[in-house]
């Protein structure tokens, strides 16, 4: 069942803080360790749907959790998957890390794939395509999303994908995060929407923490968010 793990929390000033549902896909402590530090998170199963955690907790953003196993594999993927786009399409702040991401990824509409050599450890240099800067990032993933325009890069002998699907997000979306090695996709930006995702993880303990203000890019933008008045409109879970 779901629960809030931070009940009535505050800033430093006494002001609530927003509050956040947080699919569990497989978290980890360091991520909701960070999460509760700037929000009133509210743990929730990755197979909840959409519907039912804004009628039950009214949140003000949603995150998706890291994770092992294939993002295609239905079951509780499939339906983490669902409520992503739902809260999306409902304009509500989203982020994702890790298989967050490539359930993001799916529900664009790309396929995701089994890499040739996953990435693993503490090393990974990722590039900000944005502002071209290259972070050391902590990785631990063995499935990729392809890139839109390059297919699927790094691919595993066996060609173990998914299949082709369509952009159920009701927007389009850029790449924004790229593996400096191997050029696969690290990170998505969903164009005119308070949404974005990682593959890697900056929560990463003892380190690297290159990637650690990605909380506050997350933070802020539900913030400015909320203040605009912008409030989510359910239009269903389902995608």
């Amino acid at each position: 069942m779901p629960y809030c793990s931070t009940p009535e929390a505050q800033d430093g000033d006494g002001n609530p803080l927003p509050r956040l549902a947080a699919l569990d896909c497989g978290i980890k402590h360091n991520i909701l360790r960070e999460l509760c530090q700037r929000f009133e998170v509210v743990w929730c199963p990755a197979s909840m749907p959409f519907d039912e955690i804004v009628s039950e907790w009214r949140p003000d953003a949603l995150f998706a959790s890291n994770g092992p196993g294939d993002p295609a594999h239905p079951g509780d993927a499939t339906s983490a998957r669902e409520s992503l786009a739902a809260a999306v399409r409902a304009d509500m702040p989203v982020m994702g890390i890790c298989l967050g991401h490539q359930l993001m990824g799916l529900a664009a509409g790309l396929r995701t794939y089994k890499l040739r050599y996953g990435h693993r450890g503490a090393n990974q240099p990722v590039v900000d395509l944005r502002t071209g800067k290259v972070n050391i990032t902590s990785q631990n993933h063995g499935f990729a999303v392809e890139d839109p325009d390059k297919g699927m890069l790094a691919p595993h002998p066996s060609g173990a994908h998914s299949d082709t699907g369509e952009n159920a997000l009701e927007a389009d979306f850029e790449v924004r995060h790229i593996n400096a090695n191997d050029r696969t996709v690290e990170g998505l930006d969903l164009v005119g929407k308070p949404a974005f995702t990682i593959q890697f993880h900056p929560e990463a303990c003892p380190g690297p923490h290159d990637a650690s203000p990605l909380f506050d890019r997350f933070s802020e933008m539900v913030a400015e968010h909320l203040a605009g008045g912008q409030r989510a409109v359910v239009k269903g879970g389902d995608s």
